[in-house]
């Protein structure tokens, strides 16, 4: 009983620090700068609009870097795809890279000579030159002989062929001289382009030597020479195609017209060399 008033003093007394400190921080949080309110957002259109679009769909719409590694990123641009595969040190990707760029200069170059000459339904299986070039740069563009060039004398298939038809300045051959002098250093690295890819088992070099010394075009007629060529090509589509494809021997119509100046034993000398020609060729790993 005689403790009761000290108890209630106490809680007064308490009761009145700790309005004290009410109204203190109160009066500190009135005399401190006011801060600004963040403004709402602005009322969507629709509600979708509103919306976030899916995780899958938001990866989807954002350009990801290709891999350090050279491997594709999970989405590529034609850009970053022509820039990935110029940048590979494999041959074979960058005659892949050149041909992508080859399509988009084709496409555009085209585009007014098919709206003429194609009918529409034939049109819509053709790419528009939006589709085939995409965001290409025009670096890229000036960069495609240079990387036809790199596979062709690394001896990839079609490649020393797509370099001949380009011609040395890309306009094609017919509209340049390719004999003139300055055109000889282009003309020699042709040639060494057409040997590699005889050593690849490439048809179209080993076509082309085939039809060079038959008929005696930019060189000297020799048919042992063409006719070992052909006992090569003969053999390489042998061996893509697999055992079950035929092996010309003497009796095909082609051995039999180059073999008609030939002694028989220049013939086996130039069926030996092209087997041996084939034996030895080893196509590039990936290429086709």
């Amino acid at each position: 009983m005689h403790n009761r008033p000290l108890l209630l003093a106490a809680i007064v007394s308490a009761a009145l620090v700790g309005g004290a400190l009410v109204h203190a921080l109160d009066h500190d949080k009135a005399g401190a700068t006011p801060t600004a309110a963040p403004a709402a957002p602005a009322p969507a259109a629709h509600a979708f609009d509103a919306m976030p679009p899916p995780p899958d769909v938001a990866a989807a719409a954002r350009p990801a870097p290709a891999s350090a590694t050279g491997r594709p990123a999970p989405y590529e641009s034609l850009s970053q795809k022509v820039d990935r595969l110029g940048r590979s040190p494999d041959p074979v990707d960058a005659f892949a890279a050149y041909q992508l760029v080859t399509a988009c200069v084709w496409a555009r170059d085209h585009e007014g000579w098919m709206a003429h000459h194609i009918l529409p339904a034939d049109r819509a299986l053709l790419p528009t030159p939006q589709q085939a070039c995409g965001d290409i740069a025009s670096d890229q563009i000036q960069s495609r002989l240079r990387w036809l060039e790199r596979a062709a004398l690394a001896g990839v298939h079609h490649a020393a062929i797509e370099m001949l038809r380009e011609g040395p300045d890309g306009l094609g051959p017919s509209n340049s001289d390719i004999d003139a002098p300055e055109n000889a250093s282009w003309k020699q690295r042709v040639e060494a382009a057409l040997d590699a890819g005889v050593h690849t088992c490439d048809p179209d070099s080993l076509e082309s030597r085939i039809n060079a010394y038959e008929t005696g075009q930019g060189v000297a007629p020799d048919r042992a020479r063409a006719l070992a060529y052909w006992v090569a090509y003969m053999e390489c589509r042998r061996r893509g195609t697999g055992p079950a494809s035929t092996i010309l021997a003497n009796a095909d119509s082609v051995t039999q017209r180059m073999g008609r100046s030939l002694t028989a034993d220049q013939i086996a000398q130039a069926m030996a060399s092209g087997h041996a020609l084939a034996r030895d060729a080893r196509p590039l790993p990936g290429d086709r």
